[in-house]
């Protein structure tokens, strides 16, 4: 691989020092016609180079670009992106940004980079597109050069905008009223060049400066669009690609920084040289001049682990500091108005550093979730995948033949186990890596290539003689940045480091094949014959699953900490809990226009699918795992993706005057453009559903909604659907004001399920039948704790309870416990009528101050896509099928529950089988913040042990309730029972069990007296 402390993204780095823009020529060449939607990642923060910076006039924000194809507006200071831009994205490099610039007034953003399906036959493709700041809407698009814009600049008065790119010429344009576009070209001015690489006005505004890859620095009179000669010193950087330019904060001086290291200071009036600078020993990625007669020069290729950004005296050539916050190149700097901050970018995860350049003092890291995937392996026999994200070799610019560490694993499904959580590695296990040589054949990287890359060349090598050699270049990544050989050496895989994934024949270094999929550097692959299975790791952060034989991407995967998402190419995916806000689709709208993008999440309706990500995998085929699950519904994405989501906003109304002690008022706007009702959001404050609330309209499109709140910071989260099945979720933090006078408490809503007679599946557990000993003791119990500990924090308590009648008659004792909480006339039979009718119409009785608990024990199982709990009265077709009418859906019961107004809890003991693993269940309820203990997770079966007279899982719950898990003198606390029932469970059971619990965006709630 080719290391990111050396750096790692050798994009920018390569087209820079290609002639002309090679890399987008042949790149994009290539594409196809581009679809109307893209699957990506947004991470929160960029994932591919960032190729350029700019304050804002006030130094407040930070604007950025990437070559992941948005910009992002930073609030520096928290470190939260304000807004993400997206123009049109397509395949290839369509789409990649170059450049931006803020006006001086702050309104306008100004984007270049290559904005076009193809070279050669279908220009222009340098287009600068304008975007309005406060929105992110685009407000123009101006059309003059051809080929690729890479940089833009703001004359200080803001009435030019200069842009220069693939072309060599600069375009100089000025506002006008009466253009369509508000602004009109002034003047073109000839570079003499193929490739310009940055641009900067000097002077107040009364020089522009160019710098060119392929032959030297300019400058010109912007007044008269005269070209100013340039002494002789400037003459040798005709041969020297110049990469970084800098204008001083008083205009006077412009830098200049070059492939060699020689960074030099010219005088913008006449352009004579100033001083040379010390010579570096590295490419010089970007300068940024700084308060105070500074210079930071950044290193942008062979940095290894030193040279990140240095700050010099521009008066005397000296050193002052070395800033290292970085861990890999910079090609972005820029600095404040004042030049009191500097923010830089680079690195192996792309970050946006905040620093002082007089004393070296971070002050912000701007990034989003997740690393480069580094290392990869397989263990084919126990079908587990591995990775790491470690740095192989920090002090080298590149390292293929070394295999990073492993850390994590991940167990894949197979047709008799479920997806476990991804997992730390404690153990070595034998995973196997890419093979860099076998008996007769092995692979080694060299040093070629026009711009003598360390690992451009990758030779094949029989019999320890070099037989055949591959070398890269624009068209495939430039460099072999990871490899392995296949097919007992007769043929190999090699990754460049564009996401260029090529198969090869070893004997005549031929291409075979294509993995269509990474967009970042390949760091990492191994391939397993007997699994079938190629898997690589990159530095787009994504480890994937291909098809070896086929080529076919199976999943994309993405890992940051607890979250996680594994998805199809078709759009259908699992994940953690939040793991699907990291992911969806941009849909372009022309590319004149703005693009929308719609997160996974808003879609999960129809894409949520851990069974279709499950069979994917088993079948090595996600292509024949939808048309086997979902016959039919090939175009079900590209239709959804062409209606728009309910885009609507909400924010604290200005007015409080007038709302109730209690209550904060809370404006949405946009609701009846969106398509949503406002009697239709679903409502939580502090995860607590407020029901029906009083609404009043402001005006045509703004309506005001009081929500109730609690003493303190309350959350509130405004969730909308439309018609078309697409969720938008908003939110918003309100400080509540004290109420004069205690709020009344609520009531306690107690529902329990138990059920442990099954008089009609005497042999369809296992051929055994399959009644249950412990659901009705649990169910009972759990009611006879509640009673006890939990009641007395409220007003009052009611119950409904659904349990075999005949298990209480078999146990009288339990029958008297029972029928202390609950009449006898109320307790009834949990047939799957019963179970429908009574919990719906019990859950609508709770009101926005009352707390619900659901207790369910008994079998569950997954059918497919579904998954079903069986009440007494469930049985089977035949011996292979289920008879759906006598179960009960889950998806009815999670209605009803998400329904039900005030706080939720779920308690769940139904994983008494093995495979009956709901993670539909677990994920809607954590999207409606909804509370869940369920007795397992994945790959689990609950256990029953004769000496504890319940469920492992239950007894639990009962323990900590009854005291045990209480960890203050005020009672037991919402987190110290899901720690102990987490502990407890696993102790129990020697770890073969492990509970799920979610407990996210809830507050510590005291659920049993002391």
């Amino acid at each position: 691989m080719t290391v990111g402390k050396a750096g790692s993204n050798l994009t920018r780095a390569c087209r820079r020092l290609a002639v002309a823009g090679a890399l987008v020529s042949v790149s994009v060449a290539r594409a196809e016609e581009v679809p109307d939607f893209h699957l990506d990642l947004d991470t929160g923060g960029h994932r591919a180079q960032v190729t350029d910076l700019a304050f804002t006039p006030d130094g407040e924000d930070i604007v950025s670009a990437s070559d992941d194809k948005t910009i992002r507006i930073w609030d520096w200071q928290s470190g939260v992106t304000l807004r993400t831009i997206r123009g049109y994205l397509g395949n290839g490099s369509d789409g990649k940004i170059f450049a931006v610039a803020v006006s001086p007034d702050g309104k306008t953003i100004a984007a270049g980079g290559y904005f076009g399906a193809s070279l050669g036959d279908k220009p222009p493709y340098g287009d600068v597109r304008l975007f309005d700041f406060a929105t992110g809407k685009m407000k123009a698009v101006l059309k003059a050069a051809d080929y690729a814009t890479y940089d833009l600049a703001f004359s200080p008065d803001g009435k030019t905008l200069a842009a220069g790119g693939g072309d060599g010429m600069v375009y100089l344009w000025r506002p006008d009223d009466t253009s369509v576009t508000g602004w009109t070209l002034d003047k073109k001015l000839d570079a003499d060049s193929w490739h310009i690489d940055k641009l900067a006005f000097a002077a107040e505004g009364t020089r522009l400066a160019a710098a060119t890859t392929d032959n030297g620095i300019r400058l010109w009179d912007v007044a008269k669009g005269e070209e100013i000669a340039l002494p002789a010193e400037a003459e040798q950087l005709r041969d020297i690609s110049v990469q970084a330019l800098a204008a001083s904060l008083d205009g006077s001086l412009f830098a200049t920084g070059s492939k060699d290291g020689q960074v030099q200071l010219w005088r913008a009036a006449d352009g004579t040289l100033a001083r040379t600078m010390p010579k570096q020993d590295f490419l010089i990625g970007s300068l940024t001049f700084a308060k105070g007669s500074r210079l930071v020069v950044s290193c942008g290729y062979r940095c290894a682990d030193k040279h990140r950004s240095t700050v010099w005296n521009t008066d005397n050539g000296q050193k002052l500091l070395d800033y290292s916050g970085h861990d890999g190149t910079v090609y972005a700097s820029a600095a404040n108005a004042d030049g009191s901050l500097v923010a830089t970018a680079g690195g192996t995860r792309n970050a946006i550093q905040v620093w002082d350049p007089a004393t070296g003092e971070h002050k912000a890291l701007l990034q989003g979730l997740g690393e480069p995937v580094t290392s990869v392996g397989i263990d084919a026999a126990h079908g587990v995948i591995a990775w790491g994200n470690a740095n192989p070799c920090p002090d080298r610019v590149a390292c293929p033949e070394k295999q990073g560490t492993l850390s994590n694993v991940l167990i894949l499904p197979t047709t008799e186990r479920f997806f476990d959580d991804p997992q730390p590695l404690t153990e070595p296990g034998s995973f196997a890596r890419a093979v860099l040589a076998d008996e007769h054949w092995s692979l080694r990287a060299a040093t070629g290539g026009k711009d003598a890359l360390e690992n451009a060349v990758l030779e094949i090598v029989h019999d320890g003689k070099a037989v055949r050699s591959i070398e890269n270049d624009a068209t495939d990544g430039f460099v072999h940045s990871a490899f392995t050989l296949i097919d007992d050496g007769l043929g190999l895989i090699t990754g460049g480091n564009d996401g260029t994934l090529l198969e090869y024949k070893a004997a005549t270094a031929r291409v075979s094949g294509e993995f269509t999929g990474h967009t970042g550097e390949i760091n990492a692959m191994v391939a397993s014959e007997k699994a079938g299975l190629l898997v690589t790791g990159s530095a787009d952060q994504t480890l994937r699953l291909w098809n070896l034989k086929t080529h076919e991407l199976i999943v994309s995967m993405f890992f940051a900490g607890p979250q996680w998402i594994a998805w199809m190419p078709q759009g259908y995916y699992y994940s953690s809990d939040e793991g699907d806000k990291l992911i969806g689709w941009q849909v372009n709208q022309g590319r004149d226009h703005e693009g929308r993008f719609i997160r996974a999440g808003q879609l999960k309706k129809y894409l949520w699918s851990p069974e279709m990500v499950r069979r994917a995998i088993i079948l090595r085929s996600a292509r024949q795992a939808v048309e086997e699950m979902r016959p039919g519904v090939d175009n079900e994405l590209q239709k959804l993706l062409q209606r728009k989501p309910p885009e609507f906003g909400i924010r604290l109304a200005e007015d409080q005057a007038k709302v109730r002690d209690g209550y904060v008022a809370v404006e949405i706007t946009g609701a009846r453009e969106a398509g949503t009702d406002v009697s239709g959001f679903s409502i939580l404050s502090n995860s607590r559903n407020v029901g029906d609330l009083t609404a009043r309209s402001v005006d045509g499109n703004s309506t005001i909604v009081e929500i109730p709140v609690e003493d303190g910071k309350n959350t509130i989260r405004i969730t909308g659907t439309n018609e078309y099945g697409y969720l938008t979720e908003r939110s918003v933090t309100a400080l509540a004001r004290k109420t004069e006078k205690a709020e009344a408490k609520g009531k306690l809503y107690v529902a329990v399920i138990g059920v442990d007679k099954y008089p009609f599946l005497t042999d369809a557990c296992s051929g055994h039948a399959c009644d249950l000993r412990y659901p009705v003791d649990d169910a009972t119990e759990f009611l006879k704790v509640i009673a006890q500990k939990s009641a007395p924090l409220f007003s009052s308590m009611e119950t409904l309870v659904l349990i075999n009648r005949g298990a209480l008659d078999e146990a009288p004792d339990k029958a008297k416990q029972a029928y202390a909480v609950a009449s006898a006339d109320t307790i009834m039979e949990p047939d799957s009528d019963t179970i429908d009718d009574q919990l719906a119409d019990f859950l609508d009785r709770p009101g926005e101050h009352d707390t619900t608990i659901i207790f369910v024990a008994g079998h569950g199982i997954n059918i497919n896509e579904d998954y079903y709990f069986i009440p007494t009265d469930g049985r089977k077709q035949d011996a292979e099928r289920w008879k759906r009418s006598s179960l009960v859906d889950w998806s009815d019961i999670q209605k009803s529950v998400e329904r039900a107004k005030g706080m939720r809890f779920m308690l769940l003991d139904t994983c008494h089988a093995a495979n009956a693993f709901n993670p539909r269940l677990e994920k809607d309820a954590q999207d409606a913040r909804i509370v869940v203990f369920s007795a397992t997770a994945a790959n689990n079966t609950a256990a029953e042990l004769p000496e504890l007279g319940h469920g492992v899982f239950t007894y639990s719950i009962l323990e900590g309730l009854r005291g045990k898990a209480r960890t203050s003198d005020g009672g037991v606390t919402l987190f110290g029972l899901a720690d102990f029932i987490s502990r407890e469970v696993v102790r129990l059971t020697a770890s073969k069990q492990k509970p799920f619990y979610y407990v996210g965006g809830v507050e510590n709630i005291v659920l049993a007296e002391p």
